[in-house]
């Protein structure tokens, strides 16, 4: 018998000490988690709070017993939650992201948890509730801060958009297709200078352009202009070319720059035909509003200076030499609605084309004269074709 009450007795000694272990390790949870809580008796009085204390207000200035709405202000007008919580009507209750300002004027947020309370060694056989103060300032600054980040990226992401729409709307109305394609690609280089390579210039010259312009109003002159340079410049795309320079009533073009072709003097050849082409078909479906007006085109082939040319703060993507030169002195030469080529152009192209050498010409600055060629008919051309409907539609 003393024996088992010994034994008893070192029970109840290891218990007491491993609840006397407990209450520090609690506190010390408690407060690195930053929880406070307190219990309140059915009359919504404190009995008794711990944990972190800085989660609760100073309770020097408020009346004993503690009212339990004096102390936590947040639940005035949360007292029939609260009589439901102790008549286990509810199980519990939560409110979050509670904001309490501080002595200092900061902000402390707090989340609120309300549990219904059954102490297990108390005379008082009426049921308790328990209160949990959590403060979550530094999650919700966290919050905060991830929240702004995310609205400034959002912000950013919409500014970045209307940037790469204005980009794009540059690149494809200031910047040849092909040359901002290669630009974004980066096989072209953006600065001063070029590389040596063959090339096939085209020239395309509106005739009669001054004397029909007299009989206009600017308006009328501007919306004419637009409608022919549309025309020459949708068959030089549509035939792979690059437009380079509008020059007043007169368009400029490269083949083989800076996508390689191989049939490029086929190519210009196709673009000066369907541009005649299409130029007559236009004006039979005007009713004479733009009478006698043709393009004049002149083609040559050769090696050229092809990249960027201007100043520090301005480039212009073009191609430089005698083959340009040569192209637009035929171009001079060339009659309303007539496709004149050069005899290097002519070189690549005679077993598919229709063609008449005219008298050598004697141009300003050359030693020698010149061939050309009027090309009356390529073979299978059928852009033409294709673009007949656009024509009819655009008229």
């Amino acid at each position: 018998m003393p024996l088992l009450k010994m034994k008893n007795t070192n029970a109840m000694r290891l218990l007491t000490e491993k609840d006397c272990l407990q209450t520090p390790l609690l506190q010390l949870l408690l407060s690195e988690q930053k929880i406070g809580y307190v219990i309140v008796d059915h009359h919504l009085t404190v009995l008794n709070y711990g944990g972190k204390l800085t989660v609760f207000l100073d309770t020097q200035d408020l009346p004993k017993p503690l009212p339990l709405l004096d102390f936590i202000p947040e639940l005035n007008g949360c007292e029939e939650i609260l009589q439901d919580i102790l008549n286990g009507v509810l199980p519990s209750f939560q409110l979050e992201n509670l904001n309490r300002t501080l002595p200092d004027d900061g902000l402390c947020y707090l989340n609120l948890t309300l549990l219904r309370y059954a102490p297990t060694a108390s005379f008082d056989t009426n049921p308790q509730l328990l209160v949990i103060l959590a403060d979550t300032s530094a999650w919700a600054q966290t919050q905060q801060i991830l929240t702004q980040q995310r609205n400034e990226l959002s912000l950013l992401k919409h500014t970045l958009n209307e940037t790469n729409q204005r980009l794009e709307f540059i690149l494809q109305y200031y910047v040849p297709r092909e040359v901002g394609k290669a630009l974004m690609e980066k096989r072209i280089v953006p600065k001063l200078g070029g590389e040596e390579r063959e090339v096939t210039a085209l020239f395309a010259d509106l005739r009669n352009y001054t004397s029909i312009s007299e009989q206009l109003t600017p308006n009328q002159t501007i919306e004419m202009l637009h409608v022919c340079l549309d025309i020459a410049t949708t068959a030089i795309a549509e035939s792979g070319g690059v437009v380079v320079n509008y020059m007043g009533d007169a368009v400029m073009a490269i083949f083989n720059a800076p996508n390689e072709q191989a049939d490029h003097a086929q190519r210009a050849v196709q673009a000066g035909l369907t541009i005649q082409a299409m130029m007559a078909l236009y004006q039979q479906n005007t009713d004479n509003m733009i009478p006698s007006l043709h393009f004049g085109v002149g083609i040559n082939t050769g090696m050229a200076v092809v990249g960027n040319i201007g100043a520090q703060w301005h480039y212009q993507y073009t191609a430089i030499g005698d083959t340009i030169n040569v192209a637009s002195r035929i171009c001079s030469h060339a009659r309303p609605n007539e496709v004149l080529i050069g005899t290097n152009t002519y070189a690549y192209v005679q077993n598919s084309i229709t063609a008449q050498a005219l008298a050598p010409l004697k141009f300003k600055g050359k030693s020698q004269e010149i061939t050309v060629y009027q090309v009356i008919e390529l073979a299978n051309n059928s852009l033409i074709e294709s673009l007949k409907k656009t024509l009819v539609n655009h008229s």
